[in-house]
């Protein structure tokens, strides 16, 4: 008798189903999507007119969506289809949020199902959680997949409307979207604050003191009867804006050190107040990315994904969410805990209530340990090591859970003036405050690791102090910080733009090209020009923050209507009508304005967006005479001052001498060039292209070669620019090939290296030769493996009882090969599966890269190619190396 089927998203989350299920269910995994909107024209079915689809993807007549199951998909969707066939029930148990829903949606469209299936939602992956989530079956909530649609919708509708456009700034890989401008505007208006902030100039005083043979630091506080001038009393444009405080110059600094040094004071005034610290607030989204941030130095990104391991494990409820509410069950198990392991006094009366915002949605609850009984940190040590972000993040989550349900902490805050008299200035008061906690609530289970004091003197009024040294402190006013990750989510949260399960992604799709986000998120040029030439000017309601706010309102709307597709309707022809209306009047527009942007000061200068390279735009400085001089990619414009300018014109000038034309090459009529590089080094190029003129056939044909440092390109023969073409990326000097490995040498931009590549296998024939017949087939059984299996779309492969050693191994490469027209097809999301699966580390220049930051292209190029890459210790080497040298850097026997 065939059993219900029930279907999860993850297949990580198949294995901790399937135990609370038992046997009597089948569990299975969707990987993900199952459908999805054409990747482009070539992909929509051939049953519709492509020219009459909108946007690639959208029928005209109510701006239906077109879905089609991708190539790499439909092996499972046929899998789950057999099995849904003949299941009694089918139970949905996808992630209860939009990209959840449009999933159970998308498997009930494609499988086919009969009747309605059970659209089951848990918060957690606990036995009590899902048993009774299949106790109390749902439907699939059409609202809130109709909302899902009108977001994707929308996002193509910019893509093809607006992006186009972008990209007059100079790339096909420059795009917007309608929370992607919104943040990047954010970015660069800090920047902007930053470049028009006038520093200010205003002075600390520190003194050593001592007293009752008790030593202590003070600060000055007042002079007279007026407060000292902090940072907080000037304008972002250098002016006083406080005329009731003092404001210390030099000369007034030094005499009162002078006047402090070696005096004798006296305590003038001590003040007691009680202080109170209340509990922190259970997390949603944000605020354990905040956290995480500081506590552990996890980027938002890292933290998610830890949050999604813990999740698909059991150990914690659902990690996207913009509530703080904590259910019953959950201040139960925090409020036993506190019972078990702390005083009566740390433990409220009554439970500690959070309420959450009107946008919260209310079937989440805040992220919290799972179940109805928290598995402590201590506990977790059986199976999650102590230095193991796993279990770093979920004591944070553990901790500050249980903490939202501890009693507030105690304490006494004391102020000590410390007075000196001066005929010049009445009086000069010295202050030092600290607290002292009297009961640590729910202090004693976590505390703010950023708080700081020092332990107080016990002094009393009229004691005397000698203060025995004094200095000043030269300090300058601070312009706004640039956003970091963090802070850019918690800003576009407080602002309504976007929501809980879109804010990684958007720091991801704005890096690289518009931010440099290597610490906090600094503006390219290419940023500045985007917001300020073309966004502002054409498209500003895009990247209007309440229009942004009001868009994700309405898109909110659709969910909670009575009639959701009615109102989908109404929202895309809304958008549609305004949208055509801005790219119609955007008209055309000189690309050469669009890329400029101006110096923040005088100059004959401007700041071009420069060209795209690697998702890396390189700006440059124009003279008013067209002389160039390239700038570091990663510079912004608050970085280029004058005197920056002036070296780099010096040197630029002095380099340009030594371009020139070595010869015409030996095989075609082309010139060789010695050039000058954007980045100010010397290199050697094959021809030139010109508008209009074809270039001769040649097989140095585009290709450049490198100078090596101290190297003086005006010595340079014809032979040997010849020679260095060998040594291009594109054109490496092969040394030797051994066996499948092939062995070659060139120089690149971060210098010369060596390197060896062959097609691409699973697993190694050598390894596999090393195996008994019975470890192969365990080797089948491993889950990685099956993964791997999964994505190359291969059938379970079943291996005969009687079949030989060679034949398993035989059949084990034939069903696990990386063909390479099966893998072009695949879909990014998969690529990036299969290159995990693999283990292929990927790299931007020096850095690692996390494969979903990988190009399609360099995903497939890397899959099917197995590359190895040695630093030579001197880029000349490149030209030299030989078989032993090079082979001995990997480590390999000539013998081979």
């Amino acid at each position: 008798m065939s059993k219900p089927l029930v279907i999860v998203e993850s297949p990580t989350k198949v294995k901790t189903i399937s135990k609370i299920l038992g046997p009597n269910y089948i569990v299975k995994s969707s990987v993900g999507h199952i459908r999805d909107l054409p990747r482009n024209t070539k992909s929509i079915p051939s049953k519709f007119d492509s020219k009459k689809i909108l946007w690639g993807a959208v029928k005209p007549e109510k701006f239906e969506n077109i879905y089609v199951i991708p190539e790499d998909r439909k092996k499972i969707v046929s899998e789950l289809k057999e099995i849904a066939d003949t299941a009694p029930e089918v139970y949905l148990a996808t992630d209860d949020d939009r990209e959840g829903e449009a999933i159970a949606y998308h498997l009930k469209e494609a499988l086919e199902i009969k009747g309605e299936p059970k659209r089951i939602k848990f918060n957690e992956i606990t036995e009590s959680a899902v048993t009774k989530a299949m106790s109390n079956p749902d439907t699939i909530d059409v609202g809130k997949f109709k909302s899902y649609e009108a977001r994707r919708t929308l996002d193509r509708m910019i893509g093809y409307e607006i992006s186009p456009k972008v990209r007059d700034l100079g790339g096909a890989f420059i795009s917007t979207g309608r929370v992607q401008g919104p943040a990047i505007r954010l970015i660069v208006e800090r920047e902007e604050e930053r470049i028009k902030f006038v520093k200010s100039l205003y002075f600390e005083i520190k003194t050593s003191c001592e007293s009752n043979e008790v030593n202590f630091d003070a600060n000055l506080k007042k002079v007279g009867e007026k407060r000292i001038a902090t940072s907080a009393d000037f304008n972002d444009k250098g002016e006083k804006t406080n005329k009731d405080k003092k404001y210390l110059d030099k000369n007034d600094a030094e005499k009162i050190v002078e006047i402090l040094t070696n005096s004798i004071a006296k305590i003038s005034n001590i003040k007691q107040s009680s202080r109170s610290g209340k509990p922190p607030k259970p997390f949603k989204t944000t605020s354990l990315q905040t956290s995480a941030r500081s506590n552990l130095g996890f980027q938002p990104k890292k933290t998610m994904g830890i949050a999604q391991r813990l999740y698909q494990e059991g150990l914690i409820t659902y990690m996207r969410t913009d509530s703080i509410r904590l259910s019953d069950n959950a201040i139960k198990a925090s409020r036993d805990y506190i019972s078990e392991n702390f005083s009566t006094k740390h433990l409220p009366s009554q439970p500690n209530l959070y309420g959450d915002t009107k946008n919260a949605q209310a079937a989440h609850e805040a992220i919290r340990p799972s179940g109805d009984k928290f598995i402590t940190p201590e506990e977790l040590l059986a199976t999650h090591k102590e230095d193991s972000d796993e279990y770093k993040l979920y004591k944070l989550i553990f901790n500050t859970t249980v903490a939202s349900q501890m009693t507030d902490a105690q304490g006494v805050t004391k102020t000590i003036e410390i007075e000196v008299t001066d005929p010049q200035y009445s009086s000069l008061t010295l202050s030092i405050s600290g607290t002292t906690w009297t009961f640590g609530g729910y202090r004693d289970l976590i505390k703010d690791a950023t708080e700081k004091s020092q332990e107080l003197p016990d002094l009393k009024e009229n004691d005397e102090v000698s203060i025995v040294s004094a200095e000043k402190e030269e300090k300058f006013t601070n312009p706004p910080n640039r956003y970091s990750s963090t802070s850019l989510i918690n800003k576009l949260e407080e602002l309504g733009i976007g929501r809980p399960s879109t804010y990684v992604s958007i720091i991801e799709s704005i890096t690289s090209v518009f931010i440099n986000a290597e610490s906090s998120l600094k503006p390219r040029i290419l940023a500045m020009a985007f917001i300020n030439n073309f966004m502002k000017p054409h498209f500003n309601q895009y990247i209007d923050y309440e229009f942004s706010k009001s868009m994700e309102d309405d898109l909110d709307k659709i969910l909670e209507s009575r009639d959701p597709e009615k109102s989908k309707i109404e929202f895309l022809e809304n958008s549609f009508n305004t949208i055509n209306n801005h790219v119609e009047h955007y008209g055309v527009q000189d690309p050469l304005l669009l890329t400029t942007v101006n110096l923040p000061f005088e100059s004959r200068y401007v700041v071009k967006t420069g060209r795209i390279q690697g998702k890396i735009p390189y700006p440059y400085l124009l003279r008013d005479d067209d002389f160039k001089v390239g700038l570091p990619p990663e510079i912004s414009l608050e970085e280029i001052e004058n005197e920056y300018i002036k070296e780099l014109e010096s040197h630029q000038e002095e380099s340009l001498k030594k371009e020139r034309v070595v010869s015409k090459c030996n095989l075609c009529s082309a010139s060789i060039f010695i050039k000058l590089g954007p980045n100010g080094g010397f290199y050697i190029q094959h021809g030139e292209k010109q508008k209009g003129v074809r270039q001769a056939k040649c097989e140095f044909k585009n290709l450049i070669g490198p100078i090596f440092e101290g190297e003086d390109p005006d010595t340079l023969t014809k032979e040997q620019c010849i020679e260095r073409f060998s040594l291009s990326a594109k054109n490496p000097k092969k040394v030797v090939e051994v066996g499948d490995w092939t062995y070659s040498s060139a120089v690149g931009p971060y210098g010369g290296y060596a390197m060896k590549q062959k097609n691409r296998t699973v697993f190694d024939n050598e390894e596999l030769q090393a195996l008994s017949k019975d470890e192969l087939r365990e080797l089948l059984d491993d889950e990685k493996n099956k993964a791997i299996s999964n994505y190359l779309g291969g059938e379970i492969l079943k291996i005969p009882k009687s079949a030989t050693k060679n034949k398993i191994i035989e059949m084990i490469n034939n069903h696990y090969l990386l063909d390479e027209k099966y893998i072009k097809k695949l879909s990014k999301e998969h690529l990036v599966g299969l290159a995990k699966s693999l283990d292929i580390v990927f790299y931007r220049g020096r850095f690692r890269m996390k494969p979903e930051d990988a190009t399609k292209d360099n995903l497939v190029n890397k899959i099917l190619i197995e590359k190895k890459n040695k630093p030579l210790e001197n880029p000349r080497d490149a030209l030299t190396i030989e078989k032993e040298a090079i082979m001995s850097l990997f480590g390999d026997s000539v013998e081979v």
